[in-house]
């Protein structure tokens, strides 16, 4: 509601945009704080991409809706969700006052963060400043340094690019599980069906075919499948036999 305070807490910032596997180890070090403290843990965001509004034509397309990033989150053991709508006025708050903001509403005992996370005007607040800020006002911070799988790093824009060249499989190895994609399945007969995305601002996969797991939200039935990924068109779905419509989520694994 934008008014829950705590008078303690230990805070984790980001966007956590697809809670990959980088994310998950800087949540996993908030945890082990917020327990060591006796505290709860709050994760602090956007409800948006600040490009969204900064630079709409470089904002990038989200590996998670909102509602699926908070309910991530709080498998990973998050207490409080505290996400802002990125506005106006927060593009123009230095730093010092975004933290300070912070501060009044959570007093945190610990901060956590990631190596590369900037804040505040102008992206002028960095690891460095705020782990300054916390020595002056009174608490830790926190820093995780970058995460590489496989020789290479762990990132959204990584997970992006290897869905845009219809690798699903490395996808779901840095996100940590498979993407998903959630929508509305028109039809269905013949062992054929076909899958509407409902997400247009989600990375969509390179055209072609992949293998999936297709789940229905009501009765929680899921069918391993085969789905044909074509660009501004409905999904075509092999291998469900008659399912009624209704929405759905794929997970998508690898492709071929």
């Amino acid at each position: 509601d934008g008014k829950a305070t705590y008078e303690k807490a230990v805070l984790a910032l980001g966007m956590f945009d697809g809670v990959h596997i980088g994310h998950q180890v800087l949540l996993e070090r908030a945890k082990v704080l917020s327990k060591r403290s006796h505290v709860p843990l709050v994760a602090c965001t956007f409800t948006d991409h600040p490009l969204s509004l900064i630079a709409p034509d470089r904002c990038p397309p989200m590996l998670t809706t909102f509602d699926e990033r908070a309910s991530l989150l709080e498998e990973m053991g998050v207490d409080m969700l505290f996400a802002q709508p990125f506005t106006e006025e927060m593009r123009q708050m230095p730093p010092e006052v975004y933290v300070g903001e912070l501060m009044r509403r959570f007093h945190p005992v610990d901060v956590v963060c990631g190596y590369n996370h900037t804040f505040g005007k102008d992206g002028a607040g960095t690891s460095a400043f705020l782990a300054a800020l916390g020595d002056a006002l009174g608490f830790h911070t926190q820093v995780v340094p970058q995460v590489t799988l496989e020789g290479a790093d762990v990132s959204s824009s990584a997970i992006r690019a290897a869905l845009r060249s219809g690798d699903a499989a490395k996808a779901a190895r840095l996100l940590g599980r498979p993407y998903q994609m959630d929508g509305q399945l028109l039809a269905s007969e013949n062992s054929q069906a076909i899958f509407a995305p409902s997400e247009p601002r989600k990375q969509q996969p390179a055209p072609g075919k992949y293998r999936c797991l297709l789940t229905c939200f009501d009765s929680h039935k899921t069918w391993p499948c085969v789905v044909m990924v074509a660009d501004d068109q409905p999904w075509k779905i092999k291998g469900i036999g008659a399912v009624a419509p209704q929405e759905v989520k794929l997970r998508i694994l690898a492709k071929g």
